[in-house]
């Protein structure tokens, strides 16, 4: 793992990009060890932190506070995580596999060797190891305990008595979460990535405002910088700014959207008058237009270059091409279409 981090952090990797590389390749190395036994903890805590100092750093080390919760970043998108597996719950759902094949009794070589020399015909969920056994039959037992509520009579109890570790990494997580209403706006297909994860850290209130670098005590500095006279805060900067006021009062003018609930996608979703992929498509512009005043304020901090909100829509209004061109032009309907025309988006 440390040694795919080390050939990635020499290039510039987005937030986006290092989601991707974490769930496809970083959380799945340990896969195949991870199925046949319970991993030490001492790994499974190494496998994790490399995971997440790649996320938020693009390195194998990283010595600030993560923006978010391993917790939360663990659960699933529509409980509003970005779903990348826990690894020691994963490792526990993996080893579950065995625990019902010898339930199962399937019919490999192995099973018939547990049974002839662990188990010699006694029930296997009230089956106790011998302290003298094996380290790692031991573990198997343990994951055994851990899992017996899941069974009735010795059968699985979800997918119809089929185990497969997907089931059982659901089934240990328990994960009552409620689901989050802005799922649909953040995850939208018609979103840029950059912006979906943007929009992610928006919706949980973890962007590096001043207020907060203030608080860490990174920074003096309080008062916005687009604007010059609040305090930065999210609420400041996505609302109040008279910055991103000008930016939504052109956004409003420009798409002929009523005064109320511009600046609320939530809104967006429920405007019965618009099809299905125009609530969409207003959703994706909202996303793009808070990616570019959080840009338009970063470059401001940065290069003390204030954008013209004109040049905050323009950008949108690419995005939103963008948008169209990723959905197929030909699944729109001609009402659709001339809308879309008429507003600059094709």
């Amino acid at each position: 793992m440390v040694k795919r981090i080390k050939g990635w952090n020499k290039r510039k990797i987005s937030y986006t990009g290092r989601l991707i590389l974490v769930k496809s390749v970083l959380a799945t190395l340990h896969n195949y060890w991870a199925q046949i036994f319970v991993l030490p903890a001492g790994v499974m805590d190494r496998i994790q932190a490399l995971c997440r100092n790649f996320l938020w750093e693009g390195s194998d080390s990283y010595s600030k506070a993560p923006l978010v919760s391993w917790k939360i970043v663990c659960s699933s998108t529509l409980a509003g995580g970005l779903g990348i597996i826990d690894s020691r719950i994963w490792n526990v759902a993996a080893v579950g596999k065995l625990v019902w094949w010898i339930a199962s009794k399937k019919d490999l070589l192995w099973i018939k060797w547990i049974d002839k020399v662990y188990l010699k015909g006694r029930d296997w969920f009230e089956y106790q190891p011998n302290p003298n056994s094996s380290w790692a039959w031991r573990q198997v037992c343990m994951v055994k305990e851990k899992m017996a509520a899941g069974y009735s009579n010795g059968k699985w109890q979800v997918n119809d008595g089929h185990y497969n570790i997907a089931d059982g990494y659901n089934w240990l997580r328990q994960d009552h979460t409620p689901n989050v209403a802005w799922y649909n706006i953040v995850w939208s297909r018609l979103n840029t990535p950059k912006h979906m994860f943007n929009a992610w850290l928006i919706r949980h209130g973890r962007l590096l405002t001043l207020d907060r670098l203030y608080k860490m005590g990174i920074t003096s500095q309080r008062t916005c910088f687009l604007c010059g006279y609040q305090d930065e805060t999210h609420d400041h900067l996505f609302s109040t700014c008279n910055f991103t006021c000008h930016c939504y009062a052109r956004f409003q003018n420009w798409l002929g959207l009523p005064s109320t609930g511009v600046v609320l996608a939530e809104r967006m979703l429920k405007i019965r008058s618009c099809s299905g992929f125009m609530r969409k498509l207003l959703c994706s512009l909202v996303v793009a237009l808070h990616y570019h005043v959080w840009h338009a304020r970063n470059l401001c901090r940065v290069e003390q270059k204030v954008l013209h909100p004109k040049a905050i829509i323009q950008a949108v209004r690419e995005d939103g091409r963008m948008a169209i061109i990723k959905y197929n032009y030909c699944q729109m309907s001609l009402s659709d279409r001339e809308w879309c025309r008429v507003k600059g988006l094709m």
